[in-house]
């Protein structure tokens, strides 16, 4: 029960967030917008009607305008936005800002909530599932939840914290519940094409714990592949065709789909320790995630879940390494490596009891840097490259916020429009709902140890 209420409290504590900012709209948002807008608004998924004809686009079959990313997002904000575009054309609700508003609450109900759902899926499977005290599973899922790109890509239309939810909800039910594991990793696939090809890893793991298991994963996921199939066939004329290769904005010839040729040194550096898009130089805590994979190598129990883990880090740093567009334009952080993120917090919460001074100070670091970015500006133009020192801390430093179009908080209404005091009581919500959880934590493992 306690564990439970927990969860919970963690659920609150980051959708409270993803609701204080919105991080502001850009080309990637409005090309997942537009596709959702033309399934509800004209049953097509043609968005020629719903979309500027420039940016993140793909030309399909009869010479129409489609979105060049997967569909699994746009297909998730159908039913909100549906929700509000029928209570609108009955006039059974206004708003002042239409357009802006609307777009917010798509981004609530699809990112802000699957990126809230994040911190009780890690916390309850750090209890039920790997046994950790509750310090360690609290400590580490509130970093992940406010030290890690999931913060700032929760209150964007960005397919990333979809796809990193599904894919962890995909590990975390493998071995009990298979076949909604197998829904979940084709939804994360459908959302992000990487993580369909993780979720063949996946399927080598649900192996590893039975046939049964690996059965009943990929009978879960094959409805997805299917329809991601008739949907490819319908908008490029060939299942086989996927959106990237007819973006012809972001494609070379010589490369496979368009977009990977080979791995470079360089541009893994820069998604992994540069300041450029690097990893670990805006998240450092996140390198604990190494020291907790030996913590579970000895213990042994858990080595295929982190063979697993490393085999789908392993694929996505080096795809991204091989990508054409491994910075992700106007971005903070290697935003297409996000997937991941908690999945290496399943190795940190071995951890998290261990030097306790290192993770409060790593933590908070990493908490301070992305709260920054959300608030001034989580979409920094590509050719920053120095994003965190020379844009976002000297904007902060100027009391300017919400830089991005469109961007905004809840506190702007009290404190002015784009001044930094409006951050403040989103910023205490974070830290003090996260220090209140810990020190429950410690109180709670502390009265086991008695017990004991």
């Amino acid at each position: 029960m306690h564990d439970r209420r927990c969860a919970l409290a963690l659920f609150v504590l980051t959708l409270g967030a993803s609701v204080y900012f919105y991080g502001g709209w850009g080309a990637n948002q409005e090309a997942n917008y537009a596709l959702t807008r033309a399934i509800v608004e004209a049953r097509t998924f043609a968005i020629d009607d719903f979309t500027v004809r420039e940016g993140d686009i793909a030309e399909g079959v009869g010479g129409r305008i489609y979105s060049n990313k997967p569909p699994g997002l746009s297909a998730l904000a159908v039913v909100p936005y549906a929700i509000q575009y029928s209570l609108q054309q009955r006039g059974a609700v206004t708003f002042r800002e239409y357009w802006r508003t609307n777009k917010q609450l798509v981004t609530i109900f699809t990112c802000g909530l699957t990126g809230a759902l994040i911190a009780p899926v890690l916390f309850l499977y750090g209890r039920r599932t790997l046994h950790v005290p509750r310090w360690n599973v609290v400590l580490v899922t509130v970093i992940i939840a406010f030290g890690t790109m999931v913060l700032p890509y929760s209150t964007m239309l960005f397919a990333h914290v979809p796809s990193a939810f599904f894919l962890l909800l995909a590990l975390t039910l493998l071995r009990q519940r298979p076949f909604l594991a197998g829904l979940s990793a084709g939804i994360a696939g459908a959302c992000f094409f990487l993580s369909a090809i993780a979720a063949l890893i996946l399927a080598f793991l649900a192996w590893s714990y039975a046939r049964r298991n690996a059965l009943l994963f990929v009978a879960g996921g094959v409805p997805f592949a299917i329809a991601l199939a008739v949907y490819q066939w319908l908008c490029f004329g060939s299942p086989f065709t996927t959106p990237v290769e007819r973006s012809t904005a972001f494609t070379q010839p010589d490369l496979l789909l368009g977009v990977f040729g080979t791995a470079r040194l360089s541009s893994l550096w820069a998604i992994t320790f540069s300041e450029y898009r690097g990893l670990f130089y805006a998240s450092p805590i996140l390198l604990f995630a190494f020291a907790g994979a030996v913590v579970m190598i000895r213990r042994r129990r858990f080595r295929a879940e982190l063979a697993a883990i490393a085999a789908i880090a392993l694929l996505f740093l080096i795809s991204i390494a091989s990508f054409n567009g491994f910075h992700g334009g106007a971005a903070f952080g290697p935003r297409y490596l996000l997937p991941i993120v908690p999945l290496l917090a399943i190795p940190m919460m071995f951890l998290a009891d261990r030097l306790r001074w290192l993770w409060l100070l790593g933590g908070l670091f990493s908490i301070a840097v992305h709260v920054a970015a959300t608030a001034v500006d989580p979409m920094p133009l590509d050719g920053l490259y120095h994003p965190l020192t020379g844009y976002i801390m000297p904007a902060l430093r100027d009391g300017k916020v919400s830089l991005a179009q469109d961007a905004g908080n809840l506190g702007e209404p009290f404190f002015g429009k784009g001044r930094s005091l409006s951050v403040v009581p989103g910023a205490l919500w974070i830290v003090a709902g996260s220090g209140l959880l810990l020190a429950w934590a410690a109180r709670r493992d502390a009265r086991d140890l008695q017990v004991r």
